[in-house]
């Protein structure tokens, strides 16, 4: 198993960004092609083969990531001090025996978007939209404080809903022009050396690198993964890859 660096080296890249090793991994893989051109005449062999197109791309796959790690590698972002809660387990409530039938939830004052309420047995209620309450399982909110049908007095009822926090870091994905985001460098290095090949530093140094695609399944007995794709072009010097071997032996 080796280990992955990455270190912003332009483009757009965040006001706030650094260099960091890319932690979690699961795994990494590139993928250099050649497009591979014959000259052909009359006879079944080319007269000449000749290599043309080259590209190379890549997959990452973490298991270990922030907001600031995806922002300095993909979007290039500026982030604001702060990030959405998500109270989960659901907040656990009894609706009041008699009027208001009103229940404040712990979060009121960072209250931000309503996400459902549900009976204890897990039957879900329907949110009204300020509209008149009219029968049992139906319910009003505003900033935190829900309203409940008088049917639905001493009910055990559970909240989801979402706040903010002042810890953490949120950012926005614009609608950019074509062409916007980070460029990093991409460092692959491998330790592992054997008796036929004793080489104990070895690195792939790619110069530019552009992060595209991102893929996250959210499973119900497992880690997330999110799963990235990458591909890398000529730094400003035309060198495209750096192959680095210190090879004390082997043949």
């Amino acid at each position: 198993m080796g280990f992955a660096f990455i270190d912003p080296v332009g483009g757009n890249r965040p006001t706030d960004w650094s260099p960091e090793q890319i932690v979690g991994m699961q795994e990494i893989s590139f993928n250099r092609t050649a497009k591979i051109v014959p000259l052909k005449g009359s006879n079944q062999f080319p007269d000449a083969v000749a290599i043309a197109d080259k590209e190379v791309k890549g997959k990452c796959k973490v298991g270990r990531f922030d907001g600031d790690f995806l922002n300095n590698i993909m979007f290039g972002e500026n982030p604001t001090v702060g990030s959405n809660l998500i109270v989960y387990p659901l907040e656990a409530h009894t609706v009041p025996a008699s009027t208001t039938y009103t229940v404040t939830v712990t979060n009121a004052s960072t209250f931000s978007l309503d996400l459902g309420v549900r009976y204890a047995n897990g039957q879900p209620f329907t949110n009204m939209q300020g509209a008149t309450l009219t029968a049992k399982g139906q319910y009003n909110v505003a900033a935190g404080v829900y309203t409940f049908y008088s049917g639905d007095a001493a009910a055990a009822v559970a909240i989801s809903y979402e706040g903010t926090s002042t810890s953490g870091i949120a950012f926005t994905e614009h609608n950019q022009i074509m062409g916007w985001g980070p460029i990093v460098k991409l460092v692959l290095w491998e330790p592992y050396s054997t008796t036929l090949n004793i080489s104990s530093n070895n690195g792939l140094y790619f110069g530019n690198v552009v992060f595209g695609g991102i893929n996250g399944p959210l499973k119900r007995d497992d880690w997330v993964y999110l799963e990235l794709d990458w591909e890398a072009f000529p730094d400003p010097n035309n060198n495209n890859l750096v192959w680095s071997i210190l090879d004390g032996g082997g043949e």
